[in-house]
């Protein structure tokens, strides 16, 4: 049979995983549930048995299944649409969605560019909009972010110096 101490060694490591899958490292989460660093150390090290507060505030925020950090047994996300998107690929109609937003962009700028620019450009928004969100499946949110992107591009375009492969020269 494992010593209490053995036990929580392992729950530790687990808590240490689910903390790493919610996006923190050790300083950023103790901040957010309120605790010490050095205690959010000694929980995952095994040294201190983690509280069930703590347990709580995982499942609740980030889907996270308690019984799995204490005992190893189940999936790590109790509520797997608390976590993050799965991997399932490119969003092809949001891509379509950004790619209609550069060329647009571009029109609106009296600008022609090469049919790989207006590629390139939407895959770098998808890139930034995968960086705002927590979830690329929510569509309002996403919805609510496309026009921030295409402003932020129209910017971006319209303030390229000549020369800059952003514009074209005068």
């Amino acid at each position: 049979m494992a010593t209490d101490r053995e036990l929580w060694k392992a729950a530790g490591k687990r808590l240490a995983a689910a903390r790493k899958h919610a996006g923190y490292d050790r300083l950023a989460f103790a901040n957010e549930v309120g605790l010490a660093e050095p205690t959010i150390a000694k929980y995952e090290q095994g040294a201190r048995e983690i509280p069930i507060s703590l347990l709580h505030w995982l499942s609740e925020s980030h889907g996270v299944n308690g019984n799995w950090v204490i005992t190893g047994h189940g999936n790590m996300l109790g509520d797997p649409s608390k976590g993050p998107a799965p991997s399932t690929g490119v969003d092809i109609v949001l891509l379509q969605q950004l790619h209609d937003a550069v060329q647009a962009v571009f029109v609106e700028c009296k600008q022609t560019p090469p049919p790989r620019a207006v590629t390139a450009e939407a895959g770098e928004l998808y890139n930034q909009l995968l960086g705002m969100v927590a979830d690329i499946r929510d569509k309002a949110v996403v919805t609510a972010l496309i026009p921030v992107l295409r402003q932020r591009f129209k910017e971006r375009i319209a303030n390229a110096a000549p020369g800059t492969g952003k514009r074209e020269a005068s």
